[in-house]
This record gives C-alpha cells, sequence and structure tokens, in this order.
C-alpha cells in the first residue's frame, strides 16, 4: 500500500501507526472513500483474534492437525505425527 505525503506527515502528527491503518482496512467498514473501524468493530475484532488464538493454542498442545480435502469435502482428520 502506498501512503501520500500527506497522509504520512498526518500519521506522524497524530500517531497513528500503519497497523492501525492496515486493521481499519481488514476489519473496518466503507463509508464512500474511508474505511472506518470504529470501537465497536475493534472489539469484535479483538474477541475473533482471541477466539482463534485460544485454537491455535489448541493445536499447539495436539502437536498440530492434519485435514485431508477432496473435491471441496473434508474426508479426514487426524493428529500430525510428532518426530
Amino acid at each position: 500500500m502506498r501512503f501520500s505525503r500527506h497522509a504520512r506527515i498526518r500519521m506522524g502528527q497524530r500517531g497513528i501507526p500503519g497497523r492501525m491503518i492496515e486493521l481499519a482496512r481488514k476489519h473496518g467498514r466503507i463509508e464512500g472513500d474511508q474505511w472506518v473501524l470504529d470501537i465497536r468493530e475493534a472489539k469484535a475484532a479483538l474477541d475473533q483474534v482471541m477466539a482463534e488464538r485460544a485454537a491455535l493454542l489448541k493445536v499447539i498442545d495436539k502437536g498440530g492437525v492434519v485435514v485431508v480435502e477432496e473435491d471441496d469435502t473434508v474426508r479426514d482428520v487426524f493428529l500430525q505425527a510428532v518426530p
């Protein structure tokens, strides 16, 4: 993503890092030519991230998971063998 000189200056003046811009584009909504990420949407996105984190920690605890898929259908699932 490219930033105009004006946008880079405003980001610096307002203390808005590029990562916040990415989050607004990923989790926010479009209003005209603007991406808006309000507090409610940010909290909902954080809830999703925390749920995904919990699921990833469970995968780690189990040593990994393998999903076998064919023709957009899950055919088998099993835990990854730990070497």
